[in-house]
């Protein structure tokens, strides 16, 4: 009985040593796999690897306005100094090119006619009595007012241009400050736009500006900045200020009016090396990619410059050819999860997404 015993406790002696010989070994192993993983991530898709490529990248200000003619103007009676009338002629037509002084409008004439040769007439008689010279300066200057009083019944281009609109049609009784035509240079366009405050600071007289019209689909036209200006203002509790972009060149299908959407350009940079956005991820003020190397993805440092929001400038950590992971979610899920990415427990710095 007693040797039954003896041999029933040293099986259970043998199994408990021989579990825990084994258990020992388990998580020693564990630990070594652990430590030998160094700052190498599991559990990466390498599918999703893409190749770091030279490339061309813009930083661009987005802005958008209305297309309007640099020069343009609605004539009416104001600038001719002379009160309203009938309108007797017009001499022009929607869409007709103009000269500077060409006439555009008559309005009737007979009383400013009349006035004009009386006074001429007085003037000419001056000059044939002998009059003194003070009388015949008279004589001039009511003459050469009673002119000018005449010539203002007839509306004239005061540059050369298209005309866009015609507000009035003949036997018309119109007011002095009445619109009569609507007159624009065709030559030359820009675009008003408004910049946040923030924005504002990067954007630069001089910078080239790419514009897209909403009416016409993938066609870029290209402008530059003239004038930011010294002011800004608020509106509903956001603050702009205003820009203006001249536009390069004139499109037959531009007119007064269509609104554009504009891309500032700030900064670029040509044939550096590009990695999209979402390949990178923050750890503390560094940038870190998950560069490819024998097959599993390793944490790397890089340098970066500017960015279109869409990708990112490396300047150093990286070279071409060289395999990336294009999503840095991989490596932040494991950030979620309280695990470092970098192996070694939870002592290592945590990451955030880059945007």
């Amino acid at each position: 009985m007693r040797k039954k015993k003896l041999f029933l406790w040293i099986i259970i002696i043998l199994v408990l040593g021989t579990g825990s010989f084994f258990g020992f070994n388990y998580w020693q192993s564990k630990s070594k796999t652990e430590a030998n993983s160094g700052n190498q991530i599991k559990s990466i898709d390498l599918a999703s690897a893409i190749e770091v490529k030279l490339g061309n990248l813009k930083k661009t200000v987005p802005a958008s306005g209305f297309l309007q003619p640099v020069k343009s103007t609605n004539l009416n009676l104001q600038s001719n100094d002379t009160a309203g009338g009938t309108v007797e002629k017009i001499l022009v037509h929607i869409g007709e090119f103009v000269k500077e002084g060409q006439e555009l409008v008559h309005l009737k004439d007979k009383e400013e006619r009349l006035n004009y040769l009386k006074a001429k007439n007085e003037y000419e008689l001056a000059k044939i009595n002998g009059s003194p010279s003070l009388t015949q300066e008279e004589k001039k200057l009511a003459m050469d007012l009673a002119l000018e009083k005449l010539n203002a019944r007839t509306i004239q281009a005061p540059f050369s241009g298209k005309i866009i609109k015609i507000y009035v049609e003949e036997g018309d009784n119109i007011e002095k400050t009445d619109d009569i035509v609507y007159l624009i240079d065709d030559t030359t366009y820009e675009i008003e736009v408004s910049v946040s405050e923030v924005d504002c600071m990067k954007v630069k007289v001089g910078q080239e500006v790419e514009v897209e019209l909403d009416i016409l689909d993938d066609e870029i036209f290209t402008g530059k900045v003239a004038e930011v200006a010294e002011y800004a203002t608020a509106e509903s509790n956001v603050v702009t200020v205003p820009v203006t972009i001249r536009m390069d060149e004139v499109s037959k299908f531009f007119k007064p009016g269509f609104s554009a959407s504009a891309k500032i350009i700030v900064s670029s940079a040509e044939n550096v090396l590009l990695v999209p956005v979402t390949s990178l991820a923050a750890m503390g003020r560094d940038s870190v990619v998950l560069k490819v190397e024998g097959g599993k993805a390793v944490p790397t440092p890089v340098k970066t410059g500017i960015s279109d929001s869409y990708y990112q400038e490396v300047t150093e950590g990286l070279k071409e050819g060289d395999k990336i992971i294009v999503n840095n979610y991989q490596m932040n899920t494991k950030v979620g999860s309280g695990v470092s990415p970098f192996g070694g427990g939870a002592q290592q710095p945590m990451m955030r997404i880059m945007r």
